[in-house]
């Protein structure tokens, strides 16, 4: 409960600070201006309601069980349209009046250490006269100011609509090494196309799936991977996303697993319809694929995590054929990355690659080489890219892939993290 309300308290006095300092800056601006002094009151309004209606929601609902279906996406989605650009806008402002603070200074300047008019018209005429800047005296500083200021304030609602309509479904092709101590032979160089939390009620249409469908099988993977999330909340979205799933096809097949959202939904037809396709869901259960001589043991499970415990990680590999000789790895697909932590790393050192979405990478964020930041940090500090650690034991590596997600939740929205899609290449070491 003590963590609820400490929660509570940052998520309603950050933004409502954030908020205060923009709306300050605003009502110095709307004042001046006849038009707009009527949102003054507007804004006052909202920026004290604003903060309390996310966490409020929150607080006194199950909105992880998405109910009712619309709900969460209104909350959510109307909270982060609303803040995410005052973030920025922050920025610009914060910019803005250290420009108006280096104009003071100047004015300063202006007052104290230029001439007056009357020490001009009393210089000697054989004197140097000094230097003139007169002239600046006549800029108006905060007409300027205020006109650029809020002018790049609408910067960020740009960014937004831009993310919205041009990078949401703009997929971005990550090609990926895993370096496998005792990696069979057979398999040095096998590669897996990783597709994760497809959010079929997210898409307008059938036309991102069939994109990203197209890129997959242009990469000629040897196995298709789908790690989640086929629904936003409803069974019924499928029918944007069949189409593209039929076209899926691998030599060793299109497999996948179970996510979070397909539970809110009426999970024996999501089921039900996605093993209607080529994808081969594994529901707490494997596969032996054979390659060459060497074994590639695919384990599918159940979702554990948010609220969940569905997983049946050792039911899963009951009866899996060992090869005696070692000629073999194990691979997991499981929804949600915290899983890697709570249950494989310590229980089950035999998993050698976990592959995972959930995080859509927080959504929100940039990654920029060796700089990354993203709104999923907060919750999962593995919320994107490729991880390892040493296994129980000491005897090698265990790798965990968190893939960034197709599809959308909550808002449509995606700025700076661009949707994945996944190709990862065995490499023995």
């Amino acid at each position: 409960m003590t963590r609820s309300i400490l929660f509570a308290l940052i998520a309603i006095s950050v933004p409502l600070l954030l908020d205060y300092y923009v709306f300050r800056n605003w009502r110095r601006f709307a004042q001046e201006r006849p038009r707009f002094r009527w949102t003054v009151a507007v804004y006052r309004v909202m920026m004290i309601v604003m903060p309390f209606t996310l966490p409020v929601y929150m607080l006194y609902s199950r909105w992880w069980q998405v109910e009712p279906k619309l709900a969460r996406a209104f909350f959510i989605g109307f909270w982060m349209t609303y803040y995410v650009p005052k973030m920025i806008i922050v920025g610009v402002l914060m910019i803005k009046d250290a420009l108006r603070f280096v104009m003071w200074l100047f004015g300063w300047f202006q007052a104290h250490l230029l001439p007056t008019d009357e020490a001009e018209t009393t210089a000697s005429p054989t004197e140097t006269p000094p230097l003139d800047l007169t002239d600046l005296k006549r800029t108006s500083r905060r007409q300027f100011l205020q006109t650029m200021g809020w002018s790049a304030a609408t910067v960020p609602y740009v960014l937004v609509g831009y993310s919205v309509f041009r990078t949401l479904y703009d997929f971005e092709i990550y090609r990926i090494d895993v370096p496998l101590a005792g990696l069979p032979r057979a398999l040095d160089g096998l590669t897996i196309a990783q597709l994760s939390d497809l959010h079929a009620g997210s898409f307008f249409s059938e036309r991102p799936m069939d994109e990203a469908v197209d890129l997959v099988q242009s990469l000629q993977p040897d196995l298709v991977t789908i790690t989640g999330d086929f629904v936003n909340h409803d069974a019924a979205e499928l029918a944007l996303i069949m189409p593209a799933l039929n076209r899926l096809k691998a030599d060793l097949g299109v497999y996948g697993c179970l996510g979070n959202h397909d539970h809110y939904a009426r999970l024996n037809d999501v089921v039900e319809r996605v093993r209607a396709t080529p994808v081969d869901l594994l529901v707490n259960e494997h596969r032996t694929l054979a390659v060459d001589g060497a074994r590639l043991h695919l384990v599918g499970v159940d979702n554990t995590g948010f609220s969940q415990h569905f997983a049946d990680l050792p039911g899963a590999l009951a009866g899996l054929d060992v090869d005696p000789h070692g000629e073999e790895i194990r691979i997991l697909l499981a929804h949600t990355p915290t899983y890697w932590d709570s249950h494989v790393r310590p229980g089950h050192p035999d998993i050698d690659l976990m592959l995972c979405g959930h995080t859509h990478g927080g959504q929100v964020g940039f990654e920029l080489g060796p700089l990354r930041y993203s709104l999923a940090r907060v919750a999962y500090p593995r919320w994107a890219g490729l991880y390892e650690e040493p296994r129980a034991g000491g005897q090698g590596r265990q790798f965990l892939y968190v893939n960034r997600g197709v599809g959308t939740v909550g808002p449509p929205l995606r700025l700076g993290i661009r949707p994945e899609i996944t190709l990862l290449t065995l490499r023995r070491t």
